[in-house]
């Protein structure tokens, strides 16, 4: 009788070639599944490519980087939250420019409904002359 060898699936994994090979990966900054939560839970159930993964890691990492060199520049030896404010200050500012915007952009609303509301009154005025 003829004996099987039986071989596992890891004795039979197939040889990576070409690209795949080559490209040494280099480590992602932060762990990929933290990164992964954090963009589905504003995204939702949308699908996510890996490279999109990939890259939302490294521009957090180099965020991270950027800011920490700025801290670095600073002549302190005990780095405080607001060395952290200062050295995250233009990251920041992104966000109070939106919202600066979005307070704008509700009073010229404001203020359309106004002038509306008084080009009205002032209709009705010349109207009862």
């Amino acid at each position: 009788m003829k004996k099987i060898q039986k071989t596992s699936s890891l004795d039979a994994k197939p040889k990576k070639e070409g690209k795949e090979q080559e490209q040494k990966e280099e480590p992602l900054p932060f762990p990929n599944a933290r990164v992964v939560n954090l963009i589905r839970k504003h995204t939702g159930k949308k699908m996510l490519k890996k490279r999109v993964k990939v890259e939302m890691n490294r521009l957090l990492g180099k965020i991270c980087a950027d800011i920490s060199d700025r801290m670095a520049k600073m002549p302190y030896a005990f780095l405080t939250y607001a060395e952290f404010l200062e050295a995250a200050k233009p990251y920041l500012r992104v966000e109070l420019t939106k919202q600066k915007k979005k307070k704008i952009i509700a009073t010229f609303r404001k203020i359309k409904e106004d002038a509306l509301t008084m080009a009205i009154d002032l209709e009705e005025e010349l109207e009862e002359e």
